[in-house]
């Protein structure tokens, strides 16, 4: 009777070894497939990411051209301006760039004892 029950528990164990190796390939293919996807959502991500910023450079660069070109534009416009109205009334001008000067002067030739 004793040598019967050690027969079965020698082939339970077996049974519970076998078992135990097939749920470790389980679990190894399942961590295998939960690992790639990851992988690929990980590069899918990247490539996208990689292309927003290319395409945020490229939208920055001609934001930046247009900012220029309008900045330009209105410096122009405003030069233009002024150079029509000193033109047409040269005096306050004068004035203010005297009164301007002389300021300068009194504030940067202060003695500061």
């Amino acid at each position: 009777m004793e040598h019967t029950s050690s027969e079965k528990i020698l082939e339970a164990l077996k049974l519970l070894e076998e078992a135990a190796a097939q749920k470790k390939d389980e679990l190894k293919s399942a961590i295998s497939d939960k690992y790639t996807h990851l992988r690929n959502v990980i590069v899918e991500t990247e490539s996208s990411l990689a292309k927003s910023l290319s395409d945020a450079g490229k939208h920055a660069v001609k934001a930046t051209a247009h900012a220029k070109d309008v900045g330009v534009g209105k410096a122009r416009e405003l030069a233009g301006d002024v150079d029509r109205n000193v033109h047409h009334n040269p005096w306050p001008f004068i004035g203010g760039t005297a009164g301007v000067g002389l300021l300068l002067g009194y504030i940067l030739g202060r003695n500061s004892k």
